[in-house]
C-alpha cells in the first residue's frame, strides 16, 4: 500500500513539476499569451502552483508521516480545481476565450486536458485516500478567500494595469478576453457568481470527503 502510494505521489510530482516549470517559472502557456505577469496571469496556472505545492508537501509526508501542515491547503485546492475546471470548458464552449488555436498537436490536447481536469484527478485521489481535508473549517476557508481576493486583486490592480492586451469592447489588459468586454459593475457581478459556484463547490467537496451525514460547512 505504501508502495502504491509512494508511485502514485511521485507520478503527481513529476507531472506538476513540469507544468511548473514550463507555466511559470518559463511564462510559457499553450495559448501563448504572456507579457507582464508571466503565467501566472491565468487561473489555471495559479492552480497548477497550488497542486505542485501539495504534491511536494505529499512526498515530504513519504518522509515524515508528522508533516501534514499541507492538509490546510487541500479544501481550497480541491475546490480551486472545480473552478478552473468549471469556469474553463464553460467559458471556452461559450467563445468567451476568442478564436481558439487551429493546428494543436495531440501533445498540446493533451496538455490542455491535464492542466483543466487531470491535475484536478490527481489531487481529489490524493484528498480522497491519501490525506485529510475538511478538518478546520475556518483556517481552511480563510485559504479559500485568500485565494479568491488575491486573484481578482491581482488581476485589476496589476494585471488590467500593466498590460495592453487582450483588448475587448471596454478595456485592455485582463488576461481573459471576455473580461475586457465587462464594465466595473459587470465584473462584480461575474466575480460574485464564480464566489457562488466556489461556496457550492466546497459544500459539494466536503460532502465527497466527509460523507452526506456532515454539516455543510
Amino acid at each position: 500500500m505504501e508502495n502504491k502510494r509512494l508511485i502514485f505521489r511521485s507520478i503527481a510530482f513529476l507531472l506538476t513539476l513540469y507544468f511548473f516549470i514550463t507555466n511559470i517559472v518559463l511564462g510559457f502557456y499553450i495559448l501563448e499569451a504572456g507579457d507582464w505577469g508571466g503565467g501566472l496571469k491565468f487561473l489555471t496556472n495559479w492552480n497548477l502552483l497550488l497542486n505542485f505545492i501539495i504534491t511536494c508537501c505529499a512526498l515530504l509526508n513519504e518522509r515524515n508521516p508528522e508533516f501534514v501542515s499541507h492538509y490546510v491547503l487541500l479544501p481550497a485546492s480541491m475546490v480551486l480545481n472545480v473552478l478552473v475546471f468549471l469556469l474553463y470548458w464553460i467559458i471556452k464552449l461559450l467563445g468567451g476565450f476568442g478564436a481558439g488555436e487551429a493546428g494543436w498537436t495531440i501533445v498540446e490536447v493533451l496538455k490542455d486536458y491535464y492542466m483543466h481536469f487531470g491535475t484536478s484527478v490527481f489531487l481529489f485521489v490524493e484528498v480522497l485516500f491519501y490525506s485529510k481535508a475538511f478538518t478546520y473549517f475556518k483556517n481552511e476557508f480563510a485559504v479559500f478567500v485568500a485565494i479568491f481576493i488575491g486573484y481578482i486583486s491581482w488581476m485589476e490592480l496589476f494585471l488590467s494595469a500593466n498590460n495592453d492586451e487582450p483588448c475587448g469592447s471596454l478595456t485592455c489588459g485582463f488576461p481573459y478576453l471576455f473580461l475586457n468586454d465587462l464594465d466595473n459593475f459587470g465584473r462584480i457581478i461575474f466575480y460574485l457568481i464564480v464566489l457562488i459556484m466556489g461556496t457550492f463547490s466546497w459544500i459539494g467537496c466536503r460532502k465527497l470527503v466527509k460523507g452526506p451525514g456532515h454539516s455543510l460547512f
